[in-house]
């Protein structure tokens, strides 16, 4: 049996490292003769990332031309269900068996357009799921927030026609499976994200040293729809706040390295600190990312705390009994932040962050041993939960009714 992975442009997003690294985790226990292919539109990068997992890695090679990409366009402004694609999608369906949509926040429609009476909905991965699943492939989603849609009843109709197609939906955290459930869906399960089982050995805690902050240029966009001068002049003054209010040095995070600037959190986070106080900028670092999702484990570690817009750097810190503060810019923070403390406390909107981030903060500071215990339970109760339900997940996935 061949299981393909597809749904992320690579892994220089260290959450969809995450995600793939645990989704491999997932599927060797659930299938295990299974060959596990993984589609990346990232090649070199991916390979060599991924070099200790065995997996078959393919290359997506994008073909277009000025023509094909006008149309696209056009279909995809005019909510058109089949807008077509740059690359051989059939050639991908056919070598496989099944396919695992992958990919943490895809099936969502952004804040800023859900605030419009009617917004563009189409999805590329939705369209590739109904074709593999007209193929005759069956499709499981694993590790996504799903949701939410909106107002809009033709957006909310496209996601509920095509998902309830889908074999299962395995969300990871409850308030997606809430939501689709109102919708009507009932082909949904929770599952743990699959960040949660991307470990390093050494388990060591590490004497903290830095308040650990990752801002990122796409969330940002989610709810603002673009950057302004003003938007990064209120970011950078958050930083200074931040040193001002400790006195602690600041590790700036990156988690995605891509080459579109509107998603590189480290060329971001420059901006960011070349408008800072220069007393302030004396005290920042950045972490070391070429290590990808494993490597920043280490550097997490001597965080006093973390702040983080990005879910998965979020994730990567809670498992190591790093405090978080989730800076929310979608759904998935909101349910993440949820399934860790129980509670939204230590969340904060993040269009609100310049101006909450620092008594939350430090309250945080002032509870961090509590705060701690909490996520050293909270960390052993998923690793239950994970083997306590994988054999009734294969049994879910082994249905021909759900």
């Amino acid at each position: 049996m061949r299981i393909g992975l597809y749904g992320i442009l690579g892994v220089y997003n260290f959450g969809c490292e995450a995600i793939v690294r645990g989704a491999c985790q997932l599927i060797q226990r659930l299938y295990p003769e299974a060959q596990i292919v993984y589609f990346t539109y990232s090649y070199d990068y991916d390979k060599k990332a991924l070099q200790d997992l065995n997996l078959e890695i393919r290359p997506i090679e994008l073909k277009a031309t000025f023509l094909d990409k006008v149309q696209h366009k056009i279909k995809v402004k005019l909510n058109s269900e089949r807008c077509g694609f740059y690359f051989d999608y059939d050639s991908v369906i056919g070598s496989v068996d099944m396919i695992f949509s992958i990919g943490g926040d895809i099936y969502t429609i952004p804040k800023y357009l859900r605030a419009q009476n009617t917004y563009p909905y189409y999805n590329s991965l939705v369209e590739f799921c109904d074709r593999a699943i007209d193929a005759g492939k069956d499709v499981v989603v694993y590790g996504a927030s799903v949701g939410p849609f909106g107002n809009y009843k033709k957006a909310i109709d496209y996601y509920k026609k095509n998902l309830s197609r889908y074999k299962m939906i395995i969300c990871r955290e409850e308030e997606s499976v809430n939501y689709l459930n109102s919708l009507g869906l009932r082909n949904t399960c929770f599952f743990p994200d699959p960040a949660f089982q991307v470990k390093i050995l050494d388990r060591t805690p590490l004497q903290p040293k830095y308040i650990g902050i990752n801002l990122s240029p796409l969330s940002l966009k989610e709810i603002y729809g673009k950057h302004s001068e003003e938007t990064y002049v209120n970011y950078a003054k958050m930083l200074d706040s931040v040193f001002e209010s400790t006195h602690k040095d600041i590790l700036l995070i990156p988690h995605v390295i891509s080459a579109d600037e509107m998603d590189n959190d480290e060329s971001f986070l420059h901006k960011l600190e070349a408008l800072t106080k220069p007393e302030t900028q004396q005290h920042i670092h950045f972490a070391d990312w070429r290590g990808g999702f494993l490597g920043l484990k280490p550097q997490l570690k001597e965080c006093y705390l973390v702040i983080s817009a990005r879910m998965h750097c979020a994730v990567n810190a809670i498992d190591e009994n790093i405090p978080v503060i989730f800076l929310s810019y979608s759904q998935k923070s909101v349910g993440m932040c949820k399934y860790v403390y129980g509670s939204e406390k230590w969340l904060i909107d993040l269009k609100e962050a310049p101006n909450l981030i620092v008594p939350k903060m430090l309250e945080m500071l002032k509870n961090r041993d509590e705060v701690i215990d909490c996520l050293q339970d909270r960390n052993r109760e998923i690793n239950r939960y994970y083997e306590d339900h994988i054999t009734n997940l294969e049994k879910l996935l082994s249905s021909d009714c759900v």
